[in-house]
């Protein structure tokens, strides 16, 4: 069986183009848990990415699944920390059930073989809009987009282009960026002029270039510390995830958005290898991609479901303002999941440097 699951790894990182960087960071082998709630089958323990955004998805998918099968969520961050979660896998001292990863976090989790295999039959691949986005470590679960997005009282006009965003001549006022490489290395490519149909593989020197120029009229931020600055008014224009930015509009706030050059990005949920209770994580993907989850998802996210038959219940209308529909996909790309996993650590080191220098 492990041969197998062996063998299975490796075809996967072959396509993924991940295998070289696995190779690298070595088997780690199946790891056994420590954590205090190791021995607590009653618990999930869900690494996600708080603020608003872990209230949202509560209330849409982890409170009815705790009900439903008797279980205590207990929610901390870290969805985006490979570090943390490569630690935690390597120690064997895994504290996490169940990881909301993105698709470039997901490639790397897998090219450093943090991850348990899913179940073949915990979802039925037909159900989904493409099945070809499933791995043997992960199931997608809904899509989502992070935009342009200005301040309509300190910017006159309208944003269509990360080159607007890099332009502070015209548009003065502080930028609020997110403080993930795998958001702004693609931007910045974009703000110089990078096509679309161009970005991948990533010019990793031509993006820290373009960085340079905005960093000093720039905080980069993660997502709630960004809403939060977007909500007071301390920047003016930058990037964000979509669902939030429109939170702080319903708040009040006069800021808008653009759907040309935004980016699309599919989430996943994972397990960590030496989760403590690793069934009710499985037990929890399989809920999520239920269909009365996501629509709740879609209700009280704005993201996009997976389940077809959920996708093809929505309103034409709402669909033109959804991430990876017909209507927004044409203007939009999809974040390479595949080039991150293979370049991500060496990035993310040199990414890391660069933000103590600002």
């Amino acid at each position: 069986m492990k041969q197998a699951l062996d063998v299975q790894r490796r075809l996967w990182l072959q396509k993924m183009g991940v295998l070289s960087a696995s190779t690298a960071l070595g088997g780690l082998g199946v790891m056994q848990s420590s954590s205090v709630f190791a021995q607590n089958t009653g618990n999930l323990v869900y690494a996600g990415f708080g603020g608003s955004y872990e209230q949202s998805i509560r209330s849409a998918v982890f409170d009815p699944f705790a009900a439903a099968k008797n279980v205590k969520v207990l929610a901390t961050t870290g969805g985006s920390d490979v570090a943390k979660a490569t630690a935690m896998v390597r120690a064997k001292r895994t504290e996490w059930d169940l990881i909301d990863a993105q698709g470039a976090t997901l490639a790397q989790f897998v090219a450093a073989d943090l991850l348990q295999p899913l179940p073949k039959d915990l979802v039925d691949p037909k159900l989904l809009f493409n099945p070809q986005l499933i791995t043997p470590y992960s199931i997608p679960w809904y899509q989502f987009s992070l935009n342009i997005y200005w301040n309509a009282n300190a910017i006159k006009g309208e944003l269509n282009s990360w080159a607007d965003v890099w332009n502070v001549e015209k548009y003065p006022g502080k930028r609020g960026l997110s403080k993930l490489p795998w958001f702004s290395l693609e931007i910045a490519l974009l703000a110089d002029g990078v096509p679309l149909d161009k970005l991948y593989p990533l010019d990793v020197d031509r993006a820290f270039a373009s960085l340079d120029r905005i960093k000093k009229h720039a905080v980069f931020l993660d997502t709630s510390a960004l809403a939060n600055a977007i909500s007071s008014q301390e920047v003016v224009a930058g990037i964000i995830n979509l669902a939030r930015l429109k939170s702080v509009q319903k708040a009040g706030v006069n800021v808008k958005y653009s759907w040309n050059q935004a980016m699309i990005e599919i989430q996943q949920l994972v397990v960590p290898k030496g989760a403590p209770n690793q069934k009710n994580a499985f037990d929890a993907i399989a809920y999520a991609l239920q269909a009365e989850p996501q629509r709740r998802v879609l209700e009280s996210l704005g993201y996009t479901p997976t389940i077809k038959s959920v996708i093809e219940e929505i309103d034409p209308a709402q669909a033109k303002d959804l991430p990876g529909t017909a209507f927004t996909r044409k203007n939009s790309f999809y974040l390479n999941a595949q080039w991150w996993g293979q370049h991500g650590a060496v990035v993310a080191r040199r990414w890391q440097d660069w933000l103590a220098n600002i």
